[in-house]
């Protein structure tokens, strides 16, 4: 589970680069787009964050469950 949480934290940080890069030096049409793939990144990583803080919650009930 740790590799899918790296692999979407490394993906949204990648995508993110991508957007800032898009968003500076190509012109008008670009900054939309920019700010478009900068936010996709953004929400990658915060996915990639939450995905672990769930299975770890899930693993301590569970735990919790099978002690009673």
């Amino acid at each position: 589970m740790n590799e899918r949480k790296n692999l979407m934290m490394n993906l949204g940080l990648g995508t993110s680069l991508f957007g800032i890069a898009l968003y500076d030096p190509l012109g008008l049409l670009f900054k939309g787009a920019g700010i478009v793939v900068i936010g996709l990144g953004l929400i990658c990583m915060f996915i990639g964050y939450r995905q672990l803080n769930e299975v770890a919650i899930v693993n301590k009930a569970v735990e919790r469950f099978e002690e009673r």
